[in-house]
């Protein structure tokens, strides 16, 4: 955490002379800049404060907390823009993050604005919010369950059992269409607008329409175990192990932890070589802490519990480090990300995201 916290204070000053205008999304390691996004314009746009959160509720300093109220406040905007689900990550890593600590109440407001937003994404035909928009049907992805955090809290801050409903339903649906059997997931369903059907399922950023995208497997993880905390509805617990489970034993080892971009990419293969996801590796693990507090069996407690924090050694081991290989100038914690496909898409990229996570999964383990 001391080592993000070095990292992340250099790019915050960056970013600060350029009047917070846009914030890091992703970077290579052998260069020094970040691919930068402008506020309004990326799913990932909230990291960089939550980053800031994270280390606030680890270790917290003046300095740290003004960073983090620095890096929020540009967002707000984010608030009222109704045309993409991502609000809900943007705002409940920044904003949400700093309610739950702070308090303010101008972040409560900020908080319910944005679940006015996304709540008209909804539809009460597909029982889902839309994730993009498309001319060819009704989209949505396994990554929408992160953003269902915002209509539950702003229901619970404000008893909008509307928005409650919305978000339940939507985590319902996604239970039944966007899982096979195994607990494995698919990244996008279209549906059929008019009447709620199902219309086709594939992927956007995975290996083939029938494989899985392990962080959209992630996704999920995290996603069902924040819908449970919420509801304490046992389907969506159960759901959340059974996707940790399938995560789990699709690791290539019990000691090779790291994901590759997609489970099924053949990466057995001595000739095509296929990038890991460390952003996916971090995104699970910090559901899976979070999932092991609410698992009743003693065995898979501690399975979840363990395999989350060899999960964080990995990351943090020099393999992964941007500190472990000396060729890397990037200011950011651990290589290695992959955005998907590949090799259509960056891979081998330090992310702000798997950044985000990583802290987040230390947190987690820290306050246990």
């Amino acid at each position: 955490m001391g080592y993000a916290n070095v990292q992340y204070t250099i790019l915050y000053y960056q970013y600060r002379d350029l009047s917070f205008q846009s914030f890091p999304f992703m970077g290579y390691p052998l260069q020094t800049d970040w691919i930068s996004l402008p506020i309004l314009h990326s799913f990932t746009n909230g990291f960089f404060s939550g980053i800031f959160w994270n280390l606030l509720e680890f270790n917290a300093t003046e300095n740290i907390l003004k960073m983090a109220i620095d890096l929020t406040l540009p967002l707000a905007p984010v608030a009222n823009v109704t045309d993409t689900h991502d609000v809900g990550f943007v705002i409940m890593s920044s904003y949400g993050h700093g309610y739950h600590l702070l308090k303010f109440p101008e972040y409560l407001q900020i908080i319910i604005t944005a679940a006015m937003s996304l709540s008209s994404r909804y539809s009460p035909t597909v029982r889902c919010t839309r994730s993009w928009d498309s001319k060819e049907g009704f989209l949505v992805i396994i990554d929408n369950m992160m953003n269902l955090g915002l209509l539950f809290e702003a229901s619970k801050q404000t008893n909008n059992q509307t928005w409650y409903n919305m978000a339940w339903q939507h985590a319902n649906r996604t239970m039944y269409e966007h899982f096979r059997p195994d607990n494995s997931t698919y990244h996008v369903v279209e549906y059929n607008e008019t009447d709620g059907s199902v219309i086709r399922k594939y992927t956007a950023q995975g290996y083939a329409d029938w494989s899985t995208w392990s962080r959209g497997q992630a996704w999920a993880v995290h996603g069902f175990t924040i819908a449970y905390r919420y509801t304490k509805y046992q389907p969506f617990l159960d759901k959340a192990i059974g996707a940790a489970n399938y995560f789990l034993s699709h690791l290539s080892s019990s000691t090779d932890l790291i994901p590759y971009w997609d489970f099924d990419a053949p990466h057995h293969s001595t000739i095509n070589y296929q990038p890991r996801d460390t952003s996916a590796a971090a995104i699970f693990a910090s559901g899976l802490v979070e999932l092991s507090q609410y698992v009743i069996v003693p065995e898979t407690k501690d399975y979840f519990l363990t395999s989350a924090k060899s999960i964080v050694d990995q990351l943090t081991s020099s393999t992964y480090l941007i500190l472990g290989n000396k060729d890397y100038v990037l200011r950011a914690v651990i290589a290695n990300g992959t955005q998907g496909p590949y090799p259509e898409k960056p891979y081998d990229v330090a992310t702000v995201f798997g950044d985000y996570y990583l802290t987040q999964t230390i947190l987690r383990l820290f306050k246990l």
